[in-house]
C-alpha cells in the first residue's frame, strides 16, 4: 500500500513527465524516469515474513477500576523483518497504566519478543483485546504492508460492588430452609427473640419457668424466625439509559447498584433473580451462592443500552415467574416509557413489593453538556423535565411503590443508605 510520501512522489513523477513532454525538457523526462524506476524497485523491499504471536492475560475477569497485565509473545519464523511496527489493538474504554501496546522492532530469523503492558478498566463491559497489527515499510517509507494476526482475548469487567450494612427489604412470604438467615420476626428458629404471655396450644417446653417463678404468670420464650426471601432485581437497559457519557450514565449506575444489592442479598442467604430488559429480555431465575452472583455480574457486564422494550411487556412476560408477594427492585431512569406507571400498578395489584431506584438522567445529560454550555441547567426545557419527573414519582408512590430519586452526584453507598432509612420508616 502507498504512504502519503509515496503518493507525493508518484504525483511528482506524473507532473514532471507531463511538463517534460510539453516543454521537451530532457531534465524533467529524466527526473520522471528516475522517480518511476525508484518507485518500482522499492516495492520489492517491502515484505512481511511469517510472525507467530500469542497473548497471556493475568486475569480475564476483573471488577471496575481493576488492572490486568498483558504479555504479547512474538516469534519470527521467516527472514529478518527490518523495521516492523507492532500494535496490540485495545478498545478505547481501557487505559494503559504501564508499558505500551505499540513498538517498532527489528526481528531476526527465529528471534522472539515479549511485549508487556498493564491496562486499567474504569467501566464495566466485555472488551476485546486484539487483534495484533503488524506493519512493514521500505527504507524510504514509500510503501507499506500490513498483516493482522487474529489473536483475540476477551476481558470481562464486572460492575464494582460496594459494601452496605442493611437494606430492610424482605419477602412477605419467606421460605424456611435449613441454615437460613434471621428476619427479625418471631417464629421457628434457634436464637432467643422475646418473651410473651402464654397462649393455649403453645409447646410446654417453651414455657420460661424462671420467669414464672418471679412473676407468677406463664410466659413463653419466642425464637427469632429464620427464613430466606426471594428477591427480583430489574435493570432498565433501553437505549434511553445511555443518556450522558460513557463513564456517567443511568445504565452504568444501575448496573453498579444491581451488583451491590445482589451481593448483599446473596450474603444474607436470600434467593436473588435478575431481569435485564432493553433490546431483548434476559431473565436469570432465583438462586443462591457464589455461582448465582457470578451469573448476575456477567449479565450486568454484558448489558448494553439498546432497544425500547416497554416495562409493561416485561411484566406481562416475567411476572408469572416471579415468586409470589416477593420484593421487586426496579432500577430505571424512568425515561421514554409510557407504560411505567401501568406496569408498576400491575405489579402492586399482584401483591409484589415494588421499590424503584431511579438514577436521574436529567443530571447525567446536564453533566455532559455543562462544559460546552455553562448555565444550561437553569433553562426552561430542563425545568419542565424536572417537574414531569417529580409528578411521575408522586404518581408511582401513590400506587404504593417506594421511589428513591438518585442524584448521580451522590455516591452509591450514600444513596443506598438513604434508601435504607426511607424503607425502614415505612
Amino acid at each position: 500500500m502507498w504512504t502519503r510520501k509515496g503518493w507525493f512522489y508518484l504525483g511528482l513523477a506524473i507532473v514532471s513527465g507531463l511538463l517534460g513532454l510539453a516543454t521537451r525538457s530532457v531534465f524533467l523526462l529524466a527526473l520522471t524516469a528516475f522517480l518511476l524506476t525508484g518507485l518500482s524497485v522499492l516495492v520489492f523491499f517491502t515484505r512481511l515474513h511469517k510472525v507467530v504471536s500469542s497473548r497471556e492475560v493475568s486475569s480475564e475477569k476483573i471488577f471496575e477500576d481493576g488492572e490486568v497485565e498483558i504479555r504479547l509473545n512474538l516469534i519470527n519464523k521467516g527472514g529478518r523483518t527490518g523495521f516492523l511496527e507492532l500494535r496490540d489493538k485495545l478498545p478505547s474504554q481501557l487505559e494503559i497504566t504501564k508499558g505500551t501496546n505499540y513498538l517498532i522492532v527489528d526481528l531476526k530469523a527465529e528471534e522472539s519478543l515479549a511485549l508487556k503492558y498493564s491496562v486499567k478498566a474504569p467501566i464495566r463491559g466485555i472488551f476485546e483485546v486484539g487483534p495484533v497489527t503488524l506493519r512493514a515499510q521500505d527504507p524510504f517509507t514509500i510503501f507499506y504492508k500490513e498483516l493482522m494476526l487474529d489473536v483475540v482475548d476477551h476481558l470481562t469487567v464486572f460492575p464494582i460492588v460496594y459494601d452496605i450494612k442493611d437494606i430492610p427489604i424482605r419477602s412477605r412470604a419467606p421460605k424456611l430452609y435449613p441454615g437460613a438467615s434471621k428476619v427479625k420476626q418471631p417464629g421457628p428458629g434457634s436464637e432467643f427473640f422475646l418473651i410473651r404471655d402464654y397462649s393455649p396450644g403453645d409447646p410446654f417446653k417453651s414455657i420460661n419457668w424462671k420467669a414464672y417463678a418471679k412473676t407468677g404468670k406463664l410466659l413463653v420464650n419466642e425464637k427469632e424466625r429464620e427464613a430466606v426471601s426471594d428477591i427480583t432485581i430489574m435493570v432498565d437497559a433501553r437505549a434511553s439509559s445511555a443518556t450522558g457519557t460513557d463513564g456517567k450514565n443511568s445504565l452504568l449506575y444501575a448496573a453498579r447498584a444491581a451488583a451491590t444489592l445482589a451481593n448483599y442479598f446473596l450474603k444474607r442467604r436470600d434467593s436473588v433473580g435478575l431481569v435485564v430488559y432493553g433490546e431483548k429480555l434476559l431473565m436469570i431465575k432465583q438462586g443462591q451462592g457464589q455461582k448465582q452472583l457470578f451469573e448476575i455480574l456477567t449479565a450486568l457486564a454484558n448489558a448494553q443500552a439498546r432497544g425500547s422494550l416497554p416495562l409493561q411487556g416485561v411484566v406481562d412476560v416475567g411476572a408469572p415467574y416471579f415468586p409470589k408477594r416477593s420484593p421487586v427492585i426496579l432500577l430505571t431512569s424512568m425515561d421514554s416509557d409510557p407504560t411505567l406507571i401501568k406496569a408498576v400498578s400491575h405489579m402492586r395489584t399482584l401483591e409484589f413489593d415494588v421499590s424503584i431506584i431511579a438514577p436521574n438522567s436529567i443530571d447525567f445529560e446536564l453533566m455532559a453538556r455543562s462544559r460546552i454550555e455553562p448555565g444550561i441547567e437553569h433553562t426552561m426545557p430542563y425545568e419542565v423535565l424536572r417537574l414531569e419527573r417529580d409528578v411521575m414519582i408522586q404518581d408511582l408512590r401513590g400506587y404504593g411503590a417506594r421511589v428513591i430519586d438518585w442524584d448521580p452526584k451522590v455516591p452509591l453507598v450514600a444513596a443506598l443508605l438513604a434508601a435504607s432509612q426511607q424503607l425502614s420508616k415505612r
